[in-house]
């Protein structure tokens, strides 16, 4: 899995599985080269993933991995997706400001891990 520039991983779908079994807490940003709020929105991504360095924070091009896409019921860009313990807890599409981005990976780092866990578990069988 290549590593972005600016130390974001790019997710692709073949490598999803693992890099959410590897990781706690993940932040995806969807998003695509041509889109000029997805642009604008990077850097404000960007200076969190610094901020935050113990969260995993991934890109990925829709147009490049349609799959995830799809999973994600991506309709507009930039989508923002945060999981916690293998669990979807926070989704939203459009730009956010980085404060309102900081807020958000606040309120879940409050969260059971534990409890997102098995419900994670229980949604998958």
């Amino acid at each position: 899995m290549p590593d972005d520039t600016a130390g974001l991983i790019e997710l692709r779908a073949e490598d999803f599985e693992d890099v959410l079994a590897g990781n706690d807490f993940l932040v995806i940003n969807f998003g695509a080269s041509w889109c000029g709020p997805c642009r604008a929105f990077r850097t404000a991504y960007t200076d969190t993933a610094d901020e935050n360095r113990d969260i995993t924070f991934a890109l990925v091009d829709v147009e490049k991995q349609p799959e995830l896409r799809t999973a994600f019921d991506v309709e507009a860009i930039p989508k923002i997706a945060v999981l916690r313990g293998g669990a979807l807890v926070f989704a939203h599409e459009g730009a956010l400001p980085e404060e309102a981005l900081q807020d958000v990976l606040r309120q879940v780092r409050e969260l059971d891990v534990e409890e997102l866990r098995r419900a994670a578990a229980a949604s998958r069988a």
